[in-house]
């Protein structure tokens, strides 16, 4: 499983060991939230020290607030990964923390209702409702930027989708870290990184499963981003992807997407990392370096300026 990557992937995946296989599925749900939070516990170790209360944002949904220091005016509602299924706002709060003083923003993590208690689309409403109270709320309501990673990377570009094709305030910048945001498989990343134990194609599909409904496609764009009729008129995008991931490809191709239709993009291509190396940080210094690279990225958006 481990023999295509990278030396320094390889001993961190045997390092981990049972944090990352066997798959999900075969675990069960219980289990793989349990590890899910280990893993993030582990790799988001010694985060910085910001301000962190919680918020509520309507109808039950709720948010912890990270605080910098020094406040540099921007707003970050911050979608967690864990493919719509582990994973909370609370076991993500490292990296909140790090996105808070690394951008001097307040960052609101929101606990969206995961599947599959909650199946689509509870976590597309509750994002949605999520950037809809920053945009009503923020200090600045011009400088919102709506981010994710992973399933959060979805929610965070569905999001946008959603707030234009409603008409109302947008976002100034989505940041999305190596989305899921293409359906199906047929992708060269998926035959050369389907088997990685960072993210494996037997977990992907065990986080849709879970996540859709019988008879919801995974063409609808609520879903799969990338198959929208239209990607013109959405916020600036700064799109990370991970070269050792069976998401590079469909990431790349909303980049590219976004690009053709007129939406200013920069595309971040990350050489050594693989899915999920945001929350890897404190576990290995590529990982490390990759986050740091991606902050600084961010700082060079026009909304950070």
């Amino acid at each position: 499983m481990t023999a295509d990557l990278p030396p320094h992937l390889t001993r961190l995946a045997d390092r981990l060991g049972a944090l990352l296989a066997p798959p999900a599925r075969e675990v069960g749900l219980a289990a793989a939230r349990a590890r899910f939070g280990e893993l993030l516990a582990a790799g988001l170790a010694g985060p910085p020290e910001v301000a962190v209360g919680t918020v509520e944002l309507g109808a039950g949904l709720t948010a912890d607030r990270y605080a910098p220091a020094r406040p540099g005016g921007a707003t970050v509602v911050f979608l967690h990964g864990g493919g719509w299924t582990v994973g909370t706002a609370q076991e993500y709060a490292g990296l909140a923390a790090r996105l808070c003083a690394g951008l001097d923003a307040v960052v609101l993590a929101v606990e969206f209702r995961r599947a599959p208690e909650h199946p689509f689309p509870a976590a597309v409403d509750d994002a949605v409702a999520a950037v809809r109270w920053a945009l009503a709320h923020a200090d600045d309501p011009a400088r919102v930027v709506v981010a994710g990673d992973s399933g959060g990377g979805n929610l965070a570009a569905v999001a946008c989708q959603q707030l234009r094709d409603a008409g109302g305030p947008q976002p100034a910048a989505q940041l999305l870290l190596y989305p899921s945001v293409g359906a199906g498989i047929d992708w060269p990343s998926v035959a050369d990184h389907g088997r990685s134990p960072f993210l494996a194609l037997a977990d992907m599909g065990w986080y849709t499963r879970n996540y859709l409904p019988e008879g919801v496609a995974l063409t609808d764009p609520r879903v799969s981003p990338l198959g929208a009729a239209d990607l013109a008129g959405l916020p600036p995008a700064l799109v990370v992807t991970a070269e050792v991931d069976a998401l590079r490809d469909s990431g790349r191709a909303y980049a590219a997407g976004l690009a053709a239709a007129g939406v200013p993009v920069t595309a971040l291509d990350l050489a050594d990392v693989p899915h999920g190396f945001a929350h890897l940080v404190a576990l290995d210094p590529t990982c490390a370096a990759a986050l740091d690279e991606v902050l600084s990225a961010v700082r060079g958006l026009p909304v950070f300026s």
